[in-house]
């Protein structure tokens, strides 16, 4: 059975286009080709999927479907059987009946292959001729973006270094046995991700589960666990695959160094950790804020760190981890900002500058298999999406765009998620051993101080001030108190925050 429903599929959800392929009817030799096309995942993203008996304009599903007549379906899933033996090496797709809106479909998952790269006939009628070369009508055939064509020179070099070396979380794991692995955690995983295997709880042992995800096979010398199986169902993964855990500290004084700090560490399944994580910051660490404006019936409402872009970043982080390094994730906590830190870096050919404004598009992925397993569950979205939502989500809620950094080597990537300049005076002004007043009226002369002294201690009372405000508590008029604020703002610990129209002023992090 494949674990994502047929409804899923066709209604556009958590699968991208370019891994879909629909086929209006049945015609082998193009299905082969796409067959093997996926099996290769040249693209690096997980293979991808066959429905047969749906037509497709520009790649959008056609609905209601055709259908198959059902007369057809045995004798198209023997043909099919059939025919990707002539695929070398051997490769056989998950293929499945499906029933949607009163028809017959078949439904093919074509994972990514581990024997590649795969060939296959030009056309699978055809038969090798006695004392002619047996291949001379087999290409490879290959998916760069959503359609499937014959590997050129420059792309069959890439494919063959391709399957030279197999991803880390595809390989299996000699250690791991199923006493690893939590049903517990299997089954909130395919409840969670709606799967077709929902029905298959109840009769279905452990085993039969794990395979039917693709995270573990049968071979002849006994039930073999991938990494992929421990990294998304295992008790502990950690104790098998080093440094698969998440590290968060908090610091909860300034100095970065001092003794005053909570610690954390999340275990267990990797979708899991982000969950737990996500789920203490929102408890613990994020805070909203309502700023009542002069002169408007609504207030300005925004948080301290947008949830939506401290989740995108963290999933990120995880996603893109090299599970072979024992380094954990971290989450670091300041005062005033949020470092995600994962190993390594971006990718070479990425450029920062356009990555940092969310234009890059990535050729291959980390893992794509887990990938598709946090799609699944909507911890992720579509490819190469993840920097563009931050930035969205971080403008929406006003807060400063983020910074990423990471060494010319690539071996690490920190992403700094600023808080809101709202916040501010909260977390610094009580920190500090001086006050606001005391500070300004060193660095002010006595008659400037004089003059501005009411504004600071407003500042210092309630935290920040608008200009019209200060107008009424100075007696003074706009063009003055205009002045006033740029002098106090000129010292570097006043600062302002907000739209022109809409801005107020607060304690600079300086002080």
């Amino acid at each position: 059975m494949i674990p994502i429903k047929i409804q899923t599929l066709l209604e556009g959800r958590k699968v991208e286009r370019n891994r879909i392929e629909y086929k209006a009817g049945f015609n082998p030799s193009d299905i082969v080709h796409t067959i093997c096309a996926y099996a290769n995942d040249i693209a690096g993203v997980d293979g991808g999927y066959i429905v047969i008996g749906v037509k497709a304009e520009n790649g959008i599903p056609v609905l209601p479907p055709v259908g198959l007549p059902n007369e057809l379906l045995d004798d198209i899933q023997l043909k099919i059987f059939q025919y990707c033996n002539k695929i070398e090496p051997r490769y056989i797709p998950k293929i499945d009946v499906v029933e949607y809106k009163g028809v017959h479909l078949v439904y093919l998952k074509c994972a990514a292959g581990d024997a590649g790269p795969y060939q296959a006939p030009v056309d699978v009628y055809s038969k090798n001729e006695l004392g002619k070369d047996p291949n001379r009508t087999m290409k490879y055939w290959i998916r760069p973006a959503s359609l499937t064509t014959e590997a050129k020179q420059n792309e069959l070099a890439e494919l063959f270094e391709k399957f030279a070396s197999i991803p880390f979380v595809d390989r299996i794991n000699n250690r791991a046995s199923v006493e690893h692995i939590r049903r517990g955690y299997l089954e909130d995983f395919i409840r969670e991700s709606n799967s077709s295997l929902i029905e298959e709880l109840n009769v279905r042992s452990l085993e039969d589960l794990l395979v039917s995800e693709e995270v573990a096979e049968e071979k002849d010398e006994g039930f073999a666990i991938k990494n992929i199986g421990l990294l998304m169902f295992g008790e502990r993964p950690d104790k098998l695959i080093a440094g698969t855990k998440v590290e968060l500290v908090r610091f909860h004084d300034k100095e970065a160094e001092a003794s005053d700090f909570t610690e954390k560490t999340f275990y267990g399944p990797i979708w899991k950790q982000v969950k737990d994580a996500l789920d203490y910051i929102k408890t613990n660490v994020i805070e909203e804020k309502v700023v009542k404006v002069d002169g408007r019936a609504e207030a300005d409402r925004f948080f301290n760190y947008p949830y939506n872009a401290l989740e995108e970043a963290i999933v990120n982080a995880v996603l893109h981890k090299n599970y072979k390094d024992d380094v954990p994730v971290e989450i670091r906590i300041y005062l005033d900002h949020i470092q995600i830190i994962n190993f390594p870096g971006p990718e070479h050919y990425i450029d920062m500058e356009k990555f940092a404004a969310g234009k890059v598009r990535a050729r291959r992925y980390r893992n794509p298999k887990i990938g598709e397993f946090f799609k699944e569950i909507d911890l992720s979205e579509k490819k190469s999406t993840g920097i563009s939502k931050i930035l969205r989500e971080l403008k929406r809620n006003g807060s400063p765009l983020p910074e990423f950094e990471t060494d010319t080597d690539r071996t690490y990537m920190i992403t700094t998620i600023k808080i809101h300049e709202g916040f501010i005076y909260e977390n610094f002004a009580q920190k500090n051993e001086r006050s606001l007043s005391e500070v300004l009226s060193e660095v002010l002369t006595k008659k400037d101080y004089d003059k501005v002294s009411i504004i600071v201690s407003f500042i210092e009372e309630h935290g920040e001030i608008t200009p019209k405000k200060a107008e009424n508590i100075t007696k003074k008029s706009a063009a003055t108190v205009r002045r006033y604020f740029k002098m106090l703002v000129d010292t570097g610990y006043i600062r302002a925050v907000g739209s022109t129209n809409n801005i107020v002023y607060c304690m600079s992090m300086n002080l």
